[in-house]
């Protein structure tokens, strides 16, 4: 399954999920609070894009990322 973005680009729903469940998770392990009590839905569409330009696994990408927010 597919869905577009606000700027209409095809993104990979399941992964999408596994991103965005993977980043609300880090952020609530790290600091007790969910992903947008961090960053507003238009950053996390912001670091979607960047996770897909890297060719290094959710984990790290979420951990480093998390890690540079907090």
């Amino acid at each position: 399954m597919t869905m577009l973005t606000n700027d209409f680009k095809k993104i990979d729903a399941s992964l999408w999920e596994r991103f965005t469940t993977a980043l609300s998770d880090e952020f609530l392990k790290q600091t007790g609070l969910g992903i947008y009590a961090h960053i507003t839905p238009l950053d996390l569409q912001s670091v979607y894009k960047e996770f897909e330009d890297n060719e290094i696994s959710i984990h790290h990408f979420i951990h480093n990322y998390v890690r540079s927010v907090i």
